[in-house]
């Protein structure tokens, strides 16, 4: 994936009329260009430009302005020399703390999931159902979606709101790499038969094998990742 996209380059950002007029400008701004940014519209090391996301967006200066200091807070956006502002481009580091605090908490929750939680179960199935189906349509938005769904299934069992709230602090980097993993059809196809194993695992009550499976799982993803940034 390129970083060499320049002010040139069409943003082809949505209009902000499908926000209610109750919202804040400054938050309409802030929504419509981080869903830019977790969509895959405005690419990793694209340029931004104020003036003229202010006039695709139809607003003054000010918002965008506002919009692009708190991306910067929230890694979304880097500010460079010469007061340029570019998507984030995630290094190997980034990359790496992403998936280790995955596989941290996605691990522990695995070990807490017994073959008698149907529940949980039945909705880990209903998710790879739809993945495939999403897989057929070459849809990588709905395929996003359900990953994550598929995943945080796990987090639910933990049942523990800071740690919630903490995954919500990183959540939007979690979407980004995921989006971008799975731009790759072969590991879209090749995940979602990771998912099935891990649920067959975890229906034979063999913890220590669903796991191994997420870590070979995560490690897939990082690796793909990386390769695309470094």
């Amino acid at each position: 994936m390129s970083a060499e996209t320049t002010a040139d380059t069409p943003m082809n950002l949505a209009p902000l009329q499908d926000f209610d007029a109750y919202v804040p400008l400054r938050v309409a701004v802030l929504t419509r260009l981080k869903q830019a940014i977790l969509d895959g519209v405005l690419k990793p090391g694209e340029l931004l430009s104020e003036n003229r996301i202010a006039t695709q967006l139809s607003v003054s200066r000010t918002p965008v302005r506002e919009a692009l200091r708190v991306l910067e807070q929230e890694n979304l956006v880097t500010m460079l020399p010469g007061r340029k502002v570019i998507v984030s481009v995630p290094s190997a580091e980034d990359i790496d703390e992403i998936y280790d605090i995955r596989f941290i908490v996605e691990s522990e929750a695995l070990r807490r999931i017994t073959p008698d939680r149907t529940d949980l179960i039945e909705r880990l199935e209903a998710c790879i159902a739809r993945q495939e189906a999403a897989l057929e349509r070459r849809d990588t938005r709905a395929l996003r979606e359900i990953n994550t769904e598929f995943h945080m299934i796990f987090v639910s069992v933990l049942n523990n709101r800071r740690l919630r709230q903490f995954i919500d602090s990183v959540y939007d980097s979690i979407t980004r790499f995921r989006l971008y993993s799975l731009e790759d059809p072969k590991w879209a196809e090749h995940g979602s038969q990771e998912h099935r194993r891990l649920v067959e695992l975890l229906k034979a009550g063999d913890t220590d094998g669903a796991v191994a499976m997420l870590r070979e799982h995560l490690d897939s993803a990082r690796n793909i990742v990386t390769k695309m940034f470094n």
